[in-house]
Order: C-alpha cells, then sequence, then structure tokens
C-alpha cells in the first residue's frame, strides 16, 4: 500500500487496483514479452530463416518457449468468457490497427477505404496470428470449461486426456507435420495448452526452483543439439525451424511448463510489475503491426550487419527490446484515456440480456 501511495501520475489507481494480483506471474508475462521481441528479431530481423548460425539457434532455444507460456497462464487461471472480456480485447486490438492504420496513411500519404475498413476486423484481418487463435480459444472455453469440469474429480481420466492430445500434438502434429496441429501456430496447440493449464492448477503442487531450472535447461539445451546437429550435418536449413522452433514441439512445449513453474513457485506483490504487465499486450500489437514491425526488422537487419562480435549484437538486440517495452506500456497507458470511456459506454448494452433473449428464440424454434 505504501509503495501505491509513493506513485506518481495517473498509474497511482491502476497499481492499487492491480495490488491484488499474483505478481511472479505478471512478471512472468513482462519476461515472456521480452522474450517474444528478442526472438522476432533473431527470426524476422536477421537471416535466420535462410542462414541460421549455432549462437542464434543456441538464443532462440531459450526465448521460443514465451507464446506457449502465456497460453498455459490462461489455463491456469481458466478463461471466463463474458462480454466485457471480449470488448475489452476488441476495443485494444482495433486501437491500435486503426491508428497505426491512419498513421501508415499519414506517412505515405495514400488513403485506402478497403484497408481502412479491413483495420476494424482485427479478429479475421490482420497479422496478429496469436489474437486471432486466442480469440478461438476464448470463443471455445465455456465448452472447454464443461469438459474440464466434467473430469477434474477424475484424475486419471484427465490424464487420459492430455495422452491424446499429446498423441494428436507430438506424434501426428511435431513429428509428422499433420493437419491436425502442423506447427503449433494454431487454435488446437492453444487448447492443448489451455489443457495442461488446467491439470497444472487442479493437480501439481508447489516444485521446487532448482527443478524448475534444471527442467527448463534440460528442454533448451535438447532444442540446440538438435539445431545444432542440423547445422554441422549440412542438412537443410529449413528443418531448424521445423524441428527446433514449433510452438507444438515436446521439448518447447516441456521448456514452457518448467518455466511456469519457475514463476508459479515465486510469491511476490508488487503493484509496479502488475500495473506494466496490464500493457504487456498493447507490446506485441505494437511492434506486429505491419506498419511498425516492417520499419523495425529492417532496422535489426541493419544493426545486425554491423555488429562487431555476437556479444555486442545481442547487448544491442537487449537494450532495444527494454526501450520498446518500456515506450509501448506508456504508450498503451495514454491509450487507456482514450478506449476506458469507450468501453464503458460499449458496456451500458446489455449484452447479456440480448444473447440470452436470443438464445430462448433459437430454443423456440427447435
Amino acid at each position: 500500500k505504501q509503495l501505491c501511495k509513493n506513485n506518481l501520475g495517473g498509474g497511482q489507481k491502476s497499481c492499487q487496483n492491480n495490488l491484488g494480483r499474483d505478481s511472479n506471474i505478471e512478471l512472468l508475462r513482462l519476461v515472456c514479452m521480452l522474450f517474444i521481441l528478442l526472438h522476432h528479431f533473431i527470426v524476422h530481423g536477421s537471416e535466420f530463416v535462410t542462414a541460421p548460425s549455432v549462437w542464434l539457434t543456441i538464443m532462440n532455444s531459450f526465448l521460443v518457449i514465451a507464446v506457449d507460456c502465456f497460453v498455459l497462464i490462461s489455463g491456469y487461471f481458466g478463461i471466463k468468457a463474458k462480454w466485457k472480456g471480449f470488448i475489452h480485447l476488441y476495443v485494444l486490438c482495433a486501437f491500435y490497427s486503426v491508428f497505426l492504420t491512419l498513421f501508415s496513411f499519414y506517412e505515405t500519404g495514400q488513403f485506402s477505404i478497403k484497408e481502412f475498413l479491413f483495420s476494424f476486423l482485427v479478429f479475421s484481418n490482420s497479422k496478429w496470428w496469436f489474437i486471432q487463435c486466442y480469440v478461438y480459444l476464448f470463443i471455445l472455453s465455456p465448452i472447454l470449461n464443461i469438459v474440464i469440469d466434467s473430469i477434474s474429480k477424475n484424475r486419471k481420466v484427465f490424464i487420459a486426456l492430455l495422452l491424446i492430445g499429446s498423441i494428436l500434438t507430438f506424434y501426428f502434429g511435431y513429428l509428422w507435420k499433420g493437419s491436425i496441429n502442423q506447427d503449433g501456430y494454431n487454435v488446437m496447440n492453444f487448447i492443448f495448452l489451455y489443457f495442461i493449464g488446467r491439470f497444472v492448477a487442479l493437480y501439481i503442487g508447489f516444485i521446487k526452483i532448482r527443478f524448475s531450472i534444471a527442467l527448463y535447461l534440460m528442454n533448451v539445451a535438447v532444442i540446440s543439439l538438435i539445431g545444432i546437429s542440423i547445422l554441422l550435418m549440412n542438412i537443410n536449413v529449413k528443418w531448424v525451424s521445423l524441428l527446433c522452433f514449433p510452438y507444438n514441439s515436446p521439448f518447447v512445449i516441456s521448456a514452457a511448463i518448467a518455466f511456469f513453474l519457475l514463476f508459479r513457485s515465486l510469491t511476490f506483490k508488487n503493484c509496479y510489475v502488475n500495473w506494466m504487465a496490464s500493457s504487456a499486450l498493447s507490446i506485441y500489437l505494437i511492434h506486429e503491426h505491419n506498419y511498425i514491425s516492417c520499419k523495425l526488422y529492417n532496422y535489426i537487419n541493419s544493426l545486425s550487419n554491423m555488429a562487431d562480435s555476437n556479444y555486442i549484437l545481442f547487448i544491442n538486440l537487449l537494450f532495444l527490446a527494454l526501450i520498446i517495452m518500456v515506450a509501448c506500456i506508456l504508450i498503451d497507458k495514454l491509450r487507456m484515456i482514450v478506449t476506458n470511456p469507450i468501453e464503458r459506454l460499449i458496456l451500458k448494452i446489455n449484452w447479456d440480456g440480448y444473447t440470452n433473449k436470443l438464445v430462448k428464440k433459437l430454443l423456440n424454434l427447435i
């Protein structure tokens, strides 16, 4: 409370509101977003796809777990599919989509009515693949929660469900690149991770930090060794991405679980961490928008060419990622001033009432 009293400016109210959240998980969100930035710098802002080096492969092995961690967090706490959450997510995404699209029109001096209208369709027409898959998961979550509630008292059935998911994900998906879950960039992988997160919440107690770190490093080592072996044997370099870094890799998912368990074992509350983490998603939305990402990754590519050593390059990338995170968080706090009143206005509509009426009409027709 004293920390909140000493906080400055408009962040004080937000800090007080967020003080009740688990800061260890909020810190995990920030760390994962830092990992996502560095991961994107490597795979999009360098020649990693066409000519991956050993050091880039090793670095990326530490970072690739971030997206899976975010979905595990959703599964751990469970998604409560309500109109308030859906509207909040849409307003947040639509703001950055429309604003950055308009900014690109201003820079180029050309206006496209089609692009402007499409910028509002953030859940179906954007580069933000994570948002699209998360919306699918959000819509399906009531059904998934019913399944989980029905088997939550029988751990054997839950384990059997995870085994079936593992076969579909790891054997048919990761190993044989089947259409059900080819690379983890899809809702099927999100559903599997959601179930794992719920299983951890229901059945897994707190694990020693040393064990979590060891499990994380072991899986990172396996991922790195697979990539280095491919490079040393002069196998087609595309297999580095196909075998090392898909989000449905058993080693990536295992490393993500270990990393999540590591932060879960921490227990502390810090209103400043929570205040910053409440804007974590804005970091992804801003830097992965088409207008920003094109300029950002071109800059990263030029930075890679100018670096005297890999060590200096990594320090520069880390420093740049931290600057981007701080800038995006501050921008998002300003965004809230604009969008929060809009959200409150939209939420005055009785969405639940209209939904219930629609369901009743459908039942009468049936």
